[in-house]
């Protein structure tokens, strides 16, 4: 396949002009004017800026069913003796009953479609209900995008990984770690070094709660017990100290920044600049209830700028997370995070509309990465590719049947709403 008239940001943060040639899964060749071999698809560009496909490296699915049902509450709150705590954990019931079901799968498969509908292709998935991992891999296989799956108490399993999807073992939640569960999860760490992933340090009660079991941080207690590292996925991190920031950056774990989650449910803000300049490696997730990442771009764009090193940061840097930052712990699945020749072809095909422009780019000025990051919004997003196969073409899914995805799904909630007031 070769892509013709393509504008690409490349790994320069700058727009490039050329033809693209696809050749299996990778980006072969970046040329001038490509020709054609045969019968080989051409696909013109000149409509597009093509970008790297996106990460999401926090998510839960399926989530949709409780968007709006957190309203107000803080984490600690959740599931309390309000109608709203018990509509939530009426949700989360039925979602733990219905994992092997028909329905189950549709209320993934509606997820996985609005990620790749904003532009992502690479996951790192934390689930909503018990035991539905292997069907959160299956039905990510089946869209085509990739990802990292957490297998939690299921670990290790005997699901294989596949070139799509790799698989993680998940520490047990702050407020549940105790001796036995530290011990089972470093055994599965030292044995099969898998990714190794948790909620860190998300809100004041869940620091406190560890401290008074351990006397130290999570991130403490994990540098302790030779577990902190590169293949270590940390969400949030919102309450740490200096020290845990520091041991962060001296073992090269990866932080989760997920901006709006935070302030939405009152935990606070993780600080974003401190573990910037320490190097730490800063990836992006949307977490729970919303799949927009452009949307927790903008808000990490928010939050740079209102620091005291505004001129230290740009679009450029939020870009980086949201995309090559990525590439740290995606090896295995082969994400690229980038457009290069050799790098895998996952790419994003953006419509250029007046909600984007004016785009300038000159040899000492462009604003076109500034403009796509702040300005782009999902129905702008016309094409997906992840591995060098279409997932999402001029708007049609490639991969599913997104309209009967779309319409079991509308059925499921109003029979389950209608369930609950009955």
């Amino acid at each position: 396949m070769i892509l013709k008239h393509a504008r690409y940001i490349g790994s320069d943060h700058l727009v490039h002009t050329g033809d693209i040639k696809i050749s299996s899964s990778i980006i072969g060749e970046i040329a001038d004017n490509l020709a054609s071999q045969g019968d080989e698809e051409m696909y013109d560009c000149s409509s597009y800026i093509i970008i790297p496909s996106l990460s999401d490296c926090h998510v839960h699915t399926p989530d949709t069913l409780g968007r709006g049902l957190d309203r107000d509450l803080s984490l600690k709150q959740w599931c309390n003796d309000t109608v709203q705590g018990k509509l939530q954990k009426f949700i989360f019931d039925y979602l733990d009953n219905n994992v092997h079901t028909p329905a189950f799968r549709t209320l993934v498969l509606y997820s996985y479609i609005q990620y790749v509908r904003n532009g992502v292709s690479f996951i790192v998935e934390t689930g909503e209900a018990d035991e539905s991992s292997p069907i959160l891999q299956e039905c990510a296989q089946q869209i085509g995008i990739k990802g990292i799956v957490d297998y939690y108490e299921q670990y290790p399993t005997d699901v294989a990984e596949t070139e799509l999807i790799c698989q993680g073992i998940h520490l047990p939640e702050e407020e549940e770690l105790d001796q036995e569960g530290l011990l089972e999860t470093r055994n599965h760490y030292e044995i099969d070094h898998p990714y190794l992933m948790t909620h860190c340090l998300e809100t004041s009660w869940r620091r406190a709660d560890i401290e008074k079991k351990f006397g130290l941080s999570t991130i403490e207690l994990l540098a302790r017990e030779h577990m902190l590292g590169k293949e270590t996925i940390l969400f949030h991190c919102v309450e740490t100290t200096g020290q845990d920031i520091a041991l962060l950056a001296k073992h090269q774990a990866n932080v989760v920044h997920c901006p709006l989650s935070n302030l939405r449910s009152g935990a606070g803000s993780m600080n974003l600049c401190a573990m910037l300049q320490q190097g730490i490696n800063v990836v992006l997730g949307t977490d729970f209830a919303t799949h927009d990442i452009w949307d927790v771009m903008r808000a990490t764009y928010g939050e740079l700028k209102q620091s005291l090193r505004q001129n230290q940061y740009s679009a450029d840097t939020v870009f980086d997370m949201a995309t090559k930052h990525a590439t740290v712990f995606s090896q295995k699945v082969g994400y690229s995070g980038q457009i290069e020749e050799g790098s895998s072809a996952d790419l994003v095909f953006i419509r250029i509309t007046d909600a984007i422009s004016p785009l300038v780019s000159l040899p000492d000025f462009s604003n076109v990465l500034h403009n796509l990051v702040l300005y782009t919004r999902k129905d702008m997003i016309k094409s997906v590719m992840s591995n060098g196969k279409w997932i999402l073409k001029d708007n049609q899914f490639m991969t599913v049947d997104e309209e009967q995805v779309l319409k079991d799904y509308s059925l499921i909630v109003a029979q389950l709403f209608q369930d609950f007031q009955e």
